[in-house]
């Protein structure tokens, strides 16, 4: 009981002093578009009612203890504690960076970058299970997360659905394991209005770059929310509950709506629909098929005559856009990237047999055939 109380007393030690620093005029220190330290975040949220009292005194309990932790690995040389305060540095300034910016309407995304913290102090501490690049928390149970080098560890929508269910879904995953990672992505989603329609969003909180084109945060990919959407759809398939098929297709609606009011679409739909993984210029093409074979999958559970529709407006704008990528002897990755790796060249034939088998339209065997013909050019990893 000593030890909890002389805990909770130094929490409040630490709430009181970041409360003083606001005694002057909270309003001047609080204002819009400000840059203000990490730590000083809740306590701005708390005074305009966007969080409560108790999220206002654990988050900046738990800042403070980053920032230590931060401190500490930075007084250390070694290369590795060097790089983990790197994480941490960038966890703590995504917090003020969000603020600024305006990010923070609701408590919602605040919470989700809490996470984020919490999560990259873990690993930093080295409490953090691992296999590979990627973990699953306990803090924030059956979400994956990924290590990105340089970067930070970071929430992965994409992983955290096609890790239980694939690209398109395997029939041997036991019901509680999809339900509980469903369960878990849904009530992790964030929501965005278009015009009168409410849809969840997954994004990713931190800055991309693929192709020379870069995305600052948060951002959102058509391989998300596709990947979102099978996934609740499966779950509709398996358990016949209609809340997951409202699910399944309360997300489809990101996928109608313009990647540049919010959405995922590509904004010209003269050949199509294309939805986008990365950023309209760069058209990633396997998370483009990705997306599509999982709108054919929602098709097939659901018959619904929309989704079928959107789902052959899929096809058309992929035999449009397919020959693009192909150089006549080898694959390009994207429109503003070069040639891919032997795994990404053998994966977009898998994509296109795929393709195939879902559609029947033999222009995606023809071209899985072509490509599989292809020889890897000299200096291709």
């Amino acid at each position: 009981m000593r030890r909890r109380a002389v805990a909770g007393l130094g929490s409040c030690v630490i709430v009181l002093a970041c409360l003083d620093a606001f005694a002057i005029d909270p309003r001047l220190a609080c204002e819009p578009g400000r840059l203000t330290t990490p730590d000083s975040v809740p306590v701005c949220l708390h005074f305009q009612k966007t969080i409560t009292q108790e999220d206002r005194d654990g988050s900046i309990a738990l800042l403070k203890s980053a920032e230590r932790v931060r401190d500490s690995l930075r007084a250390d040389s070694s290369a590795q504690s060097l790089t983990n305060a790197l994480y941490m540095t960038r966890a703590l300034g995504g917090i003020g960076t969000f603020y600024a910016g305006g990010l923070f309407s609701d408590s919602a995304r605040f919470h989700r970058m809490m996470d984020q913290v919490a999560v990259t102090l873990e690993f930093v501490r080295g409490t953090l299970p691992t296999v590979g690049p990627r973990s699953s928390p306990t803090s924030t149970p059956f979400l994956s997360w990924h290590l990105y080098a340089n970067i930070g560890i970071y929430f992965q929508p994409v992983e955290t659905s096609q890790l239980i269910a694939g690209i398109l879904p395997r029939t041997n995953v036991p019901i509680d394991s999809l339900l509980g990672v469903s369960q878990q992505l849904w009530r992790y989603g964030l929501w965005r209005t278009h015009e009168t329609v409410q849809y969840p969003v997954w994004e990713y909180e931190f800055p991309w770059t693929s192709g020379g084109i870069g995305v600052q945060a948060p951002w959102i990919s058509g391989m998300a929310q596709a990947s979102s959407m099978m996934l609740f759809a499966q779950c509709y398939l398996r358990t016949g509950d209609y809340v997951w098929r409202d699910r399944a297709m309360t997300t489809f609606r990101s996928l109608m709506v313009p990647w540049d009011q919010g959405g995922v679409l590509l904004p010209d739909t003269s050949q199509g629909y294309w939805f986008e993984e990365f950023h309209p210029v760069v058209q990633v093409w396997n998370g483009a098929a990705e997306a599509l074979l999982q709108v054919g999958y929602l098709s097939s559970v659901t018959h619904d005559p929309e989704v079928q529709r959107v789902y052959e407006r899929g096809l058309h704008a992929m035999k449009y856009y397919t020959p693009f990528y192909d150089t006549g002897s080898w694959t390009l990755y994207s429109r503003t990237q070069g040639l891919n790796t032997r795994w990404y060249h053998n994966f977009h034939v898998q994509l296109a047999d795929a393709l195939f088998v879902q559609s029947g339209d033999s222009f995606f065997k023809t071209v899985a055939d072509r490509w599989r013909s292809y020889v890897p050019p000299p200096g291709v990893p």
